[in-house]
This record gives C-alpha cells, sequence and structure tokens, in this order.
C-alpha cells in the first residue's frame, strides 16, 4: 500500500496543492509580463522614431560639416596661392629696387670720385666751390 491520504496517492495531492498555489501566481506573472512587454514595445515605437530623427540629424550635421570643411579648404588653397603671388610680386619688386640701389650707389661713388677730381684742380686753381 502506498501513501494515500483522501485514497489519492501522496504525489497527486502535492502536485495537485502546487497547482492550485503556483498556477495563479504563474497566471499573474504571465500577465505582469505581457503588460510589461506591452509597455517595452511602446517604448520602442516612442524611441525608435527619436533615434532615427537624431541619426538623421547627426547625418545632416556631417554633411554641413564636411561641406564647410570643404569650403574652407578651397578657400585655404586659394588664400596660399594669393600669398605666394605676392611674394613673388614682393620678391620681384625688391630685386628692381636693389638693383635700382645698386645703380644710384654706383652714381654716388662716381658722382664723389669726380667731384674728389674736380677738388685738387679747383684748389690749384683756387675757385672755391659755391
Amino acid at each position: 500500500m502506498g501513501w494515500e491520504v483522501n485514497s489519492m496517492p501522496v504525489y497527486d495531492q502535492v502536485k495537485q496543492a502546487v497547482q492550485d498555489i503556483l498556477a495563479p501566481e504563474l497566471q499573474a506573472l504571465k500577465g505582469e509580463i505581457r503588460r510589461l512587454d506591452e509597455r517595452i514595445n511602446a517604448l520602442d515605437a516612442k524611441i525608435d522614431p527619436r533615434f532615427r530623427e537624431v541619426d538623421t540629424r547627426f547625418k545632416e550635421m556631417e554633411a554641413r560639416l564636411t561641406t564647410f570643411e570643404e569650403k574652407f579648404e578651397a578657400r585655404l588653397r586659394e588664400m596660399e596661392t594669393k600669398i605666394a603671388a605676392l611674394d613673388e610680386k614682393f620678391e620681384t619688386r625688391f630685386r628692381e629696387l636693389d638693383s635700382k640701389f645698386e645703380g644710384l650707389r654706383h652714381e654716388v661713388r662716381t658722382v664723389l670720385e669726380i667731384r674728389e677730381r674736380l677738388a685738387a684742380p679747383e684748389a690749384k686753381v683756387g675757385i672755391i666751390p659755391p
């Protein structure tokens, strides 16, 4: 003879007790899980468009930044070209001025030499320069 109480085996009684106690709890937990799933899905539905919006805005900002960088680099290259051209112009002008100054130095030396040469005969003759 097995373990029987009220003509039902103990195993069946324990099984029935567990089902009577746990089944409603499990059903309640399933309901809670369903409600949480619904809330998560609702949050996903709200969050997904926001993420897409943020992603779109980041892409727009990245495109604007890329455009700005390209324009900035083009302007920088343009300025570098202009500066190089100005440098070349200044260099050419400085060379021209150096050449002119050298010519003037030569002329001044020549004038001073002529003056010195004239000063000696004038002194002998007694001519006083004005």
